[in-house]
């Protein structure tokens, strides 16, 4: 179970840094060449030196982006550019966000840090599948900083939202920090230093299982560091010790959570045979055609994703677009009994009725050769958050054909966890990102 804790954060001081939305950035896997370029230029004191730094010619053990992060975060700290709190404190962490049909929502959290819990002791459940390169690139970066900067995205069950109003308590106050996404995110952190506050938030979590929505490589990257500091025989004064990670924890039953879904982009299949595959495919789907010509292709794509959602509200539906024609399609599961007849092995039900497996076993590895091996080295399929972009994609000829998906419920990803499933990489994507640079942890590590 969940054993949380206030700690000293470190933060931009206000007095150097007027606009913290300049220095923040999304989450290091999302920092592409091109954001990592922008972020560079936006402020001298951009976080991304630190968790994304470039890399440069001759670099070598002695002198990499990992040892000029922890220059970079070094100097920082000795010119004030960042400040550490006086008193410990969990911190109170609202994201207000406009969705693309324009609702506008706002999620709540708060971030501690928490003790660390090898999977299977009963407290921590992760979802998804990791990858090792992501975790030995964020690793170095640990072991060169001895700080933790990126958020790992928990959640939490608490119907009666008990945290959640002692954190609007703290959210009548002024902002700590606040920093803006273009127009659409507004991010804003307080302090919650109260005792009896404090207290009440650690009783709560202290019987909660903790769901790893985001952040996964983070979670296994602490628990290596973990690992290897207690071999070495190091440990930690305060509550800033290696034993535990930073982590920003959302009540799952609170309206204010969103997931999007992570639609999925085919390429380089040899011999790919359009009309092959759709024979293929209706011996599991039925397949509705939306056929289109250019002056009606946009309201037909507006209708063809609409019902894609609705369709998926109580079936299994998927949407594909082929490459060079002029029909968005459908794809209905006929019999969900088929689910068993084509994934055999001994999984619970919640993991066989995913969308994304229904896809991956049912469609793209038994029609398209595209399995586990090929998914993990991403040889065939390539993953676009906007279901735009990915019909575009397609229709520009970059991409044989893309499947677009309805995204996971929250309650599967619940479900499975607590199943000791794990779901393929990119089943679920929650939105808003947690911005690093609002807040981070530097380690009190002694020998």
């Amino acid at each position: 179970m969940a054993k949380v804790f206030p700690f000293h954060g470190y933060r931009y001081n206000p007095d150097k840094i007027k606009d913290v939305s300049a220095v923040v950035t999304q989450p290091y896997d999302k920092i592409n060449q091109a954001l990592q370029e922008r972020y560079y230029a936006a402020h001298d004191h951009n976080v991304v030196r630190i968790i994304r730094g470039k890399e440069q010619q001759g670099d070598n053990e002695d002198n990499s982006k990992y040892t000029r992060a922890a220059g970079c975060l070094n100097q920082w700290i000795q010119d004030e550019t960042f400040t550490r709190e006086v008193k410990p404190a969990i911190y109170a962490y609202y994201q207000d966000y406009v969705l693309p049909s324009g609702a506008r929502k706002t999620r709540r959290g708060f971030v501690a840090m928490c003790e660390l819990m090898d999977y299977g002791e009963g407290g921590v459940k992760p979802h998804e599948k990791t990858l090792a390169g992501p975790k030995a690139d964020r690793l170095n970066l640990l072991r060169a900083t001895q700080a933790q900067f990126g958020q790992i995205f928990m959640l939490y069950s608490d119907p009666e939202n008990s945290i959640n109003d002692i954190l609007d308590e703290a959210a009548r106050e002024k902002p700590l920090v606040e920093a803006f996404v273009g127009d659409d995110e507004h991010h804003r952190v307080w302090a919650v230093t109260d005792p009896e506050g404090i207290a009440l938030i650690q009783k709560v979590m202290a019987d909660k299982p903790i769901f790893i929505a985001d952040g996964h490589h983070r979670y296994e990257t602490a628990l290596n560091y973990r690992n290897e500091m207690r071999a070495k025989g190091f440990r930690c004064e305060g509550p800033e010790t290696f034993n535990r990670r930073m982590m920003t924890f959302v009540n799952m039953d609170d309206k204010g959570l969103t997931i999007f879904p992570t639609h999925r982009l085919v390429f380089d299949i040899p011999g790919f045979e359009p009309e092959l595959l759709l024979k293929q495919l209706g011996d599991f789907f039925d397949i509705r055609e939306c056929p289109f010509d250019e002056p009606t292709e946009k309201p037909v794509r507006t209708e063809f994703l609409e019902d894609l959602k609705v369709e998926g509200m109580d079936a299994h539906c998927l949407g594909m677009y082929i490459a060079r024609e002029k029909t968005y399609r459908l794809l209905t599961l006929k019999n969900p009994n088929d689910i068993d007849k084509v994934m055999t092995e001994d999984r619970p039900s919640s993991w066989k009725q995913l969308d994304v497996n229904i896809l991956h076993l049912m469609i793209m590895d038994r029609f398209l050769g595209i399995g586990p091996r090929e998914l993990e080295a991403q040889t065939n399929i390539h993953y676009e958050h906007s279901a735009e972009d990915a019909i575009e994609k397609v229709r520009a000829g970059d991409y044989q054909l893309t499947f677009l998906m309805n995204p996971t419920r929250i309650q599967q990803v619940k479900d499975i966890a607590l199943a000791g499933e794990k779901m393929p990489q990119k089943s679920t994507d929650f939105y808003p990102k947690l911005l690093t640079g609002l807040v981070f942890v530097k380690l009190n590590v002694l020998k």
